[in-house]
C-alpha cells in the first residue's frame, strides 16, 4: 500500500483518471481493486471527483479522483496516535486505523481539550454543555444525532471521562407544598389534567380518596419506566426519602406491566398502587356490565400478562387484586377515564374535613 501511496503522491496532476490508477494500482481482480480505492479514499488520499460519473459496473467507482498532497502517512499517524493524552486509548485505534482517519479531527479535538483543560473535567456538565465546550458542537454527544460519537468514545475508553449527566425530558407535574411527601403518578393525561384542575380549584386541597397527596405527577404512559428518565431524580428525591409514591393507571395487562416496570426501575421509592381508585374504577365499570352489551367492554386481547404479575396484585388492596383477576381473566379493559371530573369532585378532601 504504500509504494501505491508513494506512485500517486509522484503523480504530476492534481486530478487522475480511473484508468491511470488502475495502473498505479497494478491489480488484476476488479474486486481487489475497488477495495483498495476504497481504502485510499478512507485515508485520505484521493478523493472522488463526484461530476466525473461512475463506470457502470458494480460495485461502482467514479471516473476521476482529486489527489490529496498532504495525506499522511501510516507511520505519521502512528505517531500522532502515540501522542494523543493517555486518557484516550490509542490501541483501539492502531487496531482499526481506518476508523481513526474517518474520525480523526474529532478525536484530536478531544485531545487538544484532555492536554489544555483536563481540570475542567473534574466538574459534571449535562452531555450537551461538555459537548459544546469540547466540539462546539452541543449534538456531538446526543444519544440520537451523536450516538457513531458515543459508541467511538467509549470504543477507546474516553466516554466515562467526560463526566457527563443526561438531561431527561420533564415530566408535567403541579405540586401543592414545597416538601413533597406523597406523591401520585397518572398514566394517562386526561385524568391527570383533570386531578390537577381540582387541585387548582380546591385552594384548601389535602388528598383524593383519604390519602394525602402533594404533587400529581403524569407519568405518560411508559415514560416513567425508563431508567435514564429516573422520577426520582426529577424530584431530586434522595435514598432516605421516607414517603409514599402512588401510581394510577388503567386496569389492563399494560397499565399494570408499566406500574411493575416502574416499580422495577426506581428501587428506593416505596410505590404502591392506588387502591381506592381503582376500586372505584372496578365499582363504575361493574354497573356498565350490568346494562351494555358486554361483548363492547372488552379489551385488548393480544396484550400478555406480566411475568410478575402477582407482585402487582401483593401491592394492591387484596379485595381489589381478587376483583382485577377476575376482570382480567374475562378480557374486560377499564381505562382511567372512567372516573371523569364529576365523579373524582367527590372524592376530594380539604383542610378541615379530616
Amino acid at each position: 500500500m504504500n509504494e501505491i501511496v508513494k506512485s500517486i503522491y509522484e503523480y504530476p496532476y492534481k486530478k487522475i483518471e480511473l484508468d491511470e490508477l488502475k495502473k498505479l494500482i497494478k491489480l488484476n481482480e476488479y474486486s481487489d481493486l475497488v477495495e483498495t480505492i476504497n481504502s485510499l479514499i478512507s485515508r485520505g488520499v484521493i478523493k472522488p471527483v463526484n461530476k466525473s460519473g461512475k463506470n457502470g459496473l458494480n460495485p461502482s467507482l467514479f471516473l476521476k479522483y482529486h489527489i490529496i498532497k498532504n495525506f499522511i502517512t501510516d507511520k505519521m499517524l502512528i505517531d500522532e496516535l502515540n501522542s494523543l493524552h493517555y486518557l484516550i486509548d490509542a490501541d483501539a485505534f492502531k487496531k482499526n486505523m481506518g476508523k481513526y482517519i474517518k474520525n480523526r479531527d474529532f478525536i484530536l479535538t478531544l485531545d487538544a481539550f484532555l492536554k489544555a483543560h483536563s481540570d475542567d473535567l473534574l466538574y459534571p456538565l449535562s452531555e450537551n454543555e461538555r459537548a459544546y465546550q469540547i466540539w462546539n458542537d452541543e449534538k456531538a454527544l446526543d444519544k440520537k444525532d451523536g450516538k457513531d460519537n458515543i459508541i467511538l468514545l467509549k470504543n477507546c475508553n474516553a466516554f466515562d471521562i467526560l463526566n457527563t449527566y443526561s438531561t431527561p425530558e420533564p415530566f408535567l407535574d403541579y405540586r401543592i407544598r414545597k416538601n413533597i411527601k406523597n406523591v401520585l403518578v397518572i398514566e394517562n393525561k386526561d385524568t391527570w389534567f383533570t386531578v390537577r384542575k381540582i387541585m387548582l380549584h380546591n385552594p384548601n386541597f389535602i388528598g383524593l380518596f383519604d390519602t394525602k397527596i402533594d404533587c400529581v405527577i403524569y407519568g405518560e404512559g411508559r415514560k416513567v419506566t425508563k431508567r435514564n428518565n429516573s422520577l426520582q431524580d426529577y424530584l431530586n428525591i434522595d435514598s432516605h426519602f421516607k414517603g409514599k409514591v402512588w401510581y394510577w393507571g388503567d386496569i389492563d395487562n399494560e397499565g399494570i406491566d408499566i406500574f411493575l416496570s416502574f416499580v422495577n426501575v426506581s428501587p428506593q421509592l416505596d410505590i404502591l398502587p392506588f387502591s381506592a381508585a381503582y376500586e372505584k374504577m372496578i365499582e363504575l365499570f361493574e354497573t356498565l356490565l350490568s346494562g351494555n352489551n358486554n361483548s363492547r367492554l372488552k379489551g385488548h386481547t393480544n396484550q400478555k400478562h406480566s411475568e410478575n404479575i402477582s407482585e402487582f396484585y401483593k401491592k394492591i388492596d387484596h379485595k381489589v387484586a381478587e376483583r382485577i383477576k377476575l376482570l382480567l381473566y374475562d378480557e374486560y379493559y377499564i381505562p382511567q377515564e372512567i372516573i371523569n371530573h364529576k365523579v373524582l369532585k367527590d372524592y376530594v378532601y380539604c383542610e378541615g374535613e379530616k
